[in-house]
């Protein structure tokens, strides 16, 4: 399953991609719609996730957004492991009687921690209350990539994705190595993340492995 995340657009432009695409991901830090928008959009989704990063607003308004867009029927809501315990049980609260699928997630722009610590964050994933551990690191080098392969090697529903070059590899091969999702850009351009390729790219991609 490939999920699209949408951001840096307008408010038109997310409801027509919305109503296109099988699966999106709702960046609303980078989308910057109003509460009923949120509801919106999140209504003529056919599946999505919510997620709204932060540092461009505060904790009270991204709250606001993660739990508008549960209540709106979100799938999956997506909360940062190290966000504060009462903000993550607030939203797994929310989350846990509208039936939505929680993904607790570790980011990390700068490389790739050894396994033990790989190992530690998805253990700390599980304790905060996912449902779906969601792992995206910068790979610098061959032996981060394994290490976060190797975190497949286990009975959890998982997404594991390495960011930059030398991780768009991860990208491909992520469905075939169980994960419950993987991501690409609706188009060349408009990437959310590093590494991130369109989802042209991606469907060529897997077509010509299948062939």
């Amino acid at each position: 399953m490939i999920c699209i995340p949408l951001g840096g657009i307008g408010f038109e432009e997310c409801m027509s991609m919305a109503r296109k695409e099988a699966f999106v991901e709702f960046r609303f830090d980078l989308l910057m719609l109003s509460l009923e928008q949120v509801k919106e959009v999140v209504n003529a989704a056919n599946s999505c996730i919510a997620t709204c990063r932060p540092g461009k607003m505060d904790e009270a308004d991204r709250q606001d957004i993660l739990k508008t867009a549960i209540l709106s029927g979100a799938d999956y809501v997506d909360i940062e492991v190290e966000s504060d315990k009462a903000f993550i049980n607030e939203i797994i609260l929310s989350a846990r009687t509208h039936d939505t699928a929680i993904i607790i997630s570790y980011h990390n722009f700068e490389g790739t921690p050894a396994m033990p610590e790989l190992e530690q964050i998805v253990s700390d994933c599980r304790k905060a209350g996912a449902d779906v551990v969601k792992i995206a690191c910068q790979v610098n080098h061959t032996g981060d990539l394994q290490n976060l392969f190797k975190l497949y090697n286990r009975d959890l529903r998982m997404v594991i994705i390495g960011m930059g070059k030398q991780g768009i590899i991860s990208r491909i091969a992520a469905p075939i190595l169980g994960a419950e999702f993987t991501f690409a850009a609706p188009e060349v351009g408009k990437e959310t993340a590093p590494g991130q390729i369109s989802k042209d790219k991606l469907l060529s991609i897997i077509r010509q492995i299948q062939e």
